[in-house]
């Protein structure tokens, strides 16, 4: 990380942090929008596919245009349309299908800040080291998702739930300042060569049949669907008795330093144990404390439940990300690490939509257990594809 390439890695770690402040506050602040304008839990669920599937259709191309372009021009993309979704999020505070506008812009400025971002750190990492590099990555990231949740403690001056206006403004401000660091994040444009490489659909069928290329990319996806799934559903546990917003506020935040500790421990971890294992141990304590926090076990057990399952979740990410980065030719890292996103927007519009779908017969609490079994799944599918590396 020397050189001209280590001179980008701060930046690199400011954007990751910013992108995840203005995210993991504004994405639970659009669901306490959404029940404060009349909407039901049921609404929830689609307000986080509204995030998610749009991206979903964009993301192969997003990875391409990044590998041509450079990493520098997607994230200044990415930053306009993150302040368009946070001025939509400000002026349609009561309007439930603003609110899914909002979420809509959001999540695609979500995809390519999140593509630019991985890219990078990508093309300024060498192999054998890219865990710790993609875990220092993770790290900076969870440090924001640390502290976006931290917005929505503050109380509303007007009623139960947090104080929108601050969330969203704050927010903006960040979302500013990273626009200002997508100037300074560089690129490693190709463009050159861009034209004569294969299709992004046949890259992309080459790239999953390499070694446990499928099983990164699925294993992601639902972890990362699941952590969806705490955004949109864990304030939905507010309307329970016993059940604050400071207390949804604790357990994200929880969550948020739970996985920053995992990622810090990830390069020792990885020393000890194989991708494979870890997958395996991560994702079946991830499914066992998601679905405690959906059932009535008191405020400590929640919070207890929420650290569990953040320590657990927050080793996926970084192992997928490395092992898709390593196996990908050097010039389609990019499209690689937009496939894993593919993965995981599919996953996150699939899954929280589903959700959604229960809530009328389980409630939200019934959602969290569901969705712990497809983290159990997950953890089956890692299992059976040992044969296939």
């Amino acid at each position: 990380m020397a050189g001209a390439n280590g001179s980008k890695w701060p930046w690199i770690i400011i954007h990751a942090v910013l992108i995840q402040v203005l995210t993991y506050a504004v994405r639970p602040g659009l669901s306490f929008a959404v029940l404060e304008a009349g909407g039901q839990e049921a609404v929830i669920g689609l307000l986080a596919t509204s995030f998610a599937l749009p991206a979903l259709f964009l993301a192969l191309p997003a990875g391409r245009l990044t590998d041509g372009r450079g990493e520098r021009t997607i994230a200044l993309l990415g930053s306009v349309l993150l302040i368009a979704a946070i001025g939509i999020a400000l002026v349609s505070v009561q309007s439930v299908s603003g609110l899914m506008i909002a979420a809509l812009v959001l999540g695609v400025g979500h995809l390519l800040s999140i593509i630019s971002e991985q890219t990078a750190v990508a093309n300024r990492s060498k192999s054998g080291s890219r865990e710790s590099a993609f875990g220092l990555y993770t790290l900076s990231a969870s440090i924001g998702q640390t502290l976006g949740p931290l917005l929505l403690a503050v109380p509303s001056p007007s009623g139960p739930g947090p104080n929108l206006p601050l969330v969203f403004g704050s927010a903006m401000v960040a979302a500013v300042l990273l626009g200002i660091a997508s100037v300074f994040l560089g690129s490693s444009s190709r463009g050159e060569t861009t034209s004569k490489r294969p299709g992004s659909l046949d890259s992309s069928r080459r790239i999953l049949q390499e070694p446990g290329a499928f099983r990164a990319v699925v294993a992601g996806g639902i972890a990362i669907a699941s952590v969806d799934v705490t955004l949109a559903f864990w304030p939905a546990l507010s309307t329970q008795s016993g059940v604050s917003a400071a207390l949804v506020s604790l357990m994200l935040t929880s969550r948020a330093l739970a996985t920053l500790a995992s990622r810090a421990a990830l390069p020792a971890l990885s020393r000890r144990l194989s991708r494979r294992l870890l997958l395996l141990i991560s994702l079946g304590v991830a499914a066992v404390t998601l679905a405690l926090t959906g059932l009535p076990i008191g405020p400590v057990w929640l919070v207890i439940s929420a650290v569990l399952y953040g320590f657990a979740i927050g080793v996926t990410q970084p192992i997928t990300m490395a092992w898709l980065t390593d196996v990908a030719p050097v010039d389609q890292r990019g499209l690689a690490l937009s496939l894993r996103l593919v993965g995981n927007r599919l996953a996150q519009s699939v899954i929280p939509a589903g959700a959604g779908l229960l809530t009328p017969i389980t409630g939200g609490g019934g959602v969290l257990v569901a969705i712990g079994g497809s983290l159990a799944a997950a953890a089956a599918v890692a299992y059976s594809q040992r044969k296939r590396e």
